[in-house]
């Protein structure tokens, strides 16, 4: 468990060729987007220049496609005097990160002040003072504790699973930017995803209260659905929620876009699915601990192939 450490940024020349690169290769531009992009690389010399950088990379990084991350590094890293290095974003503790990425879907907040933060692939223990069970932090969690008050945890993102226990320990609340969980006893697994916040409850019941909705009472082994407004019942079980403590994700009738946010805490770089592909649900059991083949399951699933570049960027187009 580490405090995360500041990500420098790309230019904006860079940030809209890698955009323009996925939208591309994702099979759903249209022609007046081919045209804007044409109008893009001819507006200015930069981004003709940015444009020309990324292909050069890209093409390094096709012919290392199924090496090893040191090898993807190494060619990320090559020298280029005088110019900027496009793909890197930055190095965390966890290995490469690409960041700061613009497209259809802006990556946005990173939370970088969290207390604490996850920057591995598999689960880990986070010790909770006060007499409160330990608390498990998925995949790039990031979680605020101090100045809050006893048994109060904010999630700013990820995964988070707590041990459940003694029916007489301090009340646990858990927050996140769509509202709160209350619980005393019970194990909880909630998650924040861009569109909403999962909750499961296992051993015991807790209370949703949606920052400008519904309060609702919530029974053993169920799981919820919560944003700002609404709180609503979803077709898993708290076992298919929790599933992703053992290294599974587990789905029925989600929406894409929650399977390619959550391989993305694994796969650590950038993930593009078509916009049509991202407007459709799936069900599945996707393996955590081998986010390729996760993604080329969903990518299969959906009727689509994907390329991947190492750990660094994956493209999913139409067949």
């Amino acid at each position: 468990m580490t405090a995360p450490t500041a990500t420098p940024t790309i230019d904006r020349a860079a940030k809209e060729a890698i955009g323009w690169e996925a939208l591309l290769r994702g099979g759903d531009a249209t022609a007046a987007e081919r045209e804007q992009f044409e109008v893009w690389r001819r507006s200015d010399g930069s981004n003709e220049a940015a444009w020309a950088r990324l292909q050069e990379r890209l093409v390094r990084l096709r012919g290392l496609q199924g090496g090893s991350g040191n090898a993807i590094r190494r060619a990320l890293d090559q020298p280029n005097p005088g110019k900027r290095r496009l793909l890197k974003a930055g190095a965390s503790v966890a290995g490469l990160v690409l960041a700061g990425i613009a497209t259809r879907r802006i990556v946005s907040t990173f939370s970088l002040d969290a207390d604490f933060h996850n920057p591995a692939k598999v689960p880990e223990t986070l010790a909770l003072s006060g007499g409160l069970p330990p608390v498990t932090l998925g995949a790039s969690a990031r979680v605020y504790t101090e100045g809050r008050g006893a048994g109060d945890i904010y999630l700013a993102s990820g995964q988070i699973a707590t041990d459940g226990g003694a029916a007489k320990m301090t009340p646990l609340s858990i927050t996140s930017r769509d509202g709160l969980v209350l619980s005393n006893g019970a194990r909880l697994s909630v998650d924040v995803l861009p569109a909403h916040t999962v909750v499961a409850v296992q051993g015991g019941d807790a209370i949703l209260s949606a920052r400008q909705g519904a309060r609702v009472h919530i029974a053993d082994g169920t799981a919820w659905s919560m944003t700002a407004r609404r709180v609503a019942q979803m077709p898993e079980t708290s076992a298919d929620i929790f599933s992703w403590t053992e290294g599974k994700l587990v789905v029925l009738n989600r929406g894409v876009p929650d399977v390619v946010a959550t391989l993305g805490r694994y796969f650590h770089g950038y993930i593009s699915f078509p916009q049509v592909a991202l407007e459709r649900r799936v069900s599945g059991v996707f393996p955590l601990n081998d986010p390729h083949a996760a993604l080329q399951q969903l990518a299969e699933g959906l009727g689509l192939s994907v390329t991947i570049y190492g750990n660094v960027l994956a493209v999913a187009t139409a067949v």
